[in-house]
């Protein structure tokens, strides 16, 4: 019987991870509606050092604001967001002020190359360069990056010979791009081994510029699995883990890592920082932003994939502050 339930329940949770909705035509609307959650102080408690400020769920063009995977911030203080769809979402947070406020949501498709097939639109994450708005993504689908300019017109492609051999459907999950200009990629399988690691790339530069990266491991705690990352202002970055426990619950770690550890074959180990255990913000949180305002505290942006089905999931997008001395 035991072997029974553990059956049903596998099947189930392929069901609900990888069943995908029939695909919807865009509708054109630019809305984007923000309902507010309501948290109870056993979440807040799991969030420290970090504090929850706003947390809500997203909702607008069935085809579009869904499935979100990649998350950044814009020059404008807008936050742009992908997903496993080809979509690209620039949202006007609540509470933002000035141009970015008064420019107003932008939802449409990325910019795709005629002639791809369709499932090349599963992009994972996305990388803003901050003095520009020029934005890279990676896709796990053919574990191909891609940059965009900040109008959103694809500009160039590179397939890295360092992911040639990364299973297509858990390839490039995280990236981000260091203050230096350098740039993380974080792969979501597990390596073979015993330290149950995650392949890490560091570019020493744009990887459309064809340099080699030094090739690392990622040690995540407990079962999460790296998908998303967000580099802080001082060069360590964020990772974003999720872990999908019985009978079926989200779990999502915030962790930090320091680029400095990474070199030829190193092991880096994710250190814990933030939790969320269950509860009304639980979900399938795959992106991650941070940006350092002018009082120099930090503020960090979840979001969730709903996996375009809305059975257990949502869209939801959450907003914490933090001191980074805290971190």
């Amino acid at each position: 019987m035991r072997s029974i339930a553990v059956l049903l329940f596998c099947a189930f949770v392929l069901f609900v991870v990888w069943f995908r909705s029939q695909p919807q035509s865009a509708s054109g609307s630019q809305d984007i509606a923000f309902c507010p959650i309501a948290a109870g102080q056993g979440a807040a408690k799991a969030l420290a050092p970090l504090r929850l400020v706003g947390a809500w769920q997203l909702t607008g063009d069935p085809a579009l604001v869904t499935g979100l995977s990649g998350l950044d911030v814009l020059p404008d203080g807008r936050l742009i967001a992908v997903g496993d769809r080809g979509a690209q979402l620039v949202i006007v947070p609540p509470g933002l002020t000035g141009p970015g406020a008064r420019a107003g949501h932008d939802v449409r498709s990325l910019d795709q190359l005629p002639g791809l097939p369709k499932e090349t639109d599963d992009t994972e994450t996305v990388a803003v360069d901050p003095a520009t708005g020029r934005f890279w993504t990676a896709m796990e689908t053919d574990n191909r990056v891609v940059l965009y300019a900040a109008d959103g017109s694809r500009q160039a492609d590179i397939d890295p010979a360092a992911m040639e051999q990364w299973p297509k459907n858990v390839g490039p999950e995280a990236m981000a791009r260091l203050p230096d200009g350098r740039f993380l990629i974080l792969g979501e399988m597990r390596e073979k081994g015993t330290d149950r690691t995650f392949p890490v790339l560091l570019f020493p530069g744009d990887p459309l510029g064809g340099a080699e990266p030094e090739q690392a491991h990622l040690a995540m705690p407990g079962d999460y699995k790296p998908v998303g990352a967000a580099a802080l202002p001082d060069g360590r970055v964020l990772v974003l883990g999720r872990d999908l426990r019985f009978p079926f619950s989200f779990f999502s770690l915030i962790a930090l890592i320091d680029p400095r550890t990474i070199g030829p074959a190193a092991l880096v180990r994710a250190e814990p920082v933030a939790a969320i255990r269950g509860g009304v913000l639980s979900d399938n949180y795959e992106g991650i932003a941070a940006t350092s305002g002018a009082d120099g505290q930090l503020t960090v942006w979840l979001v969730s994939d709903d996996n375009q089905q809305q059975i257990l999931q949502s869209t939801k997008l959450l907003k914490l502050v933090a001191d980074p001395a805290d971190l």
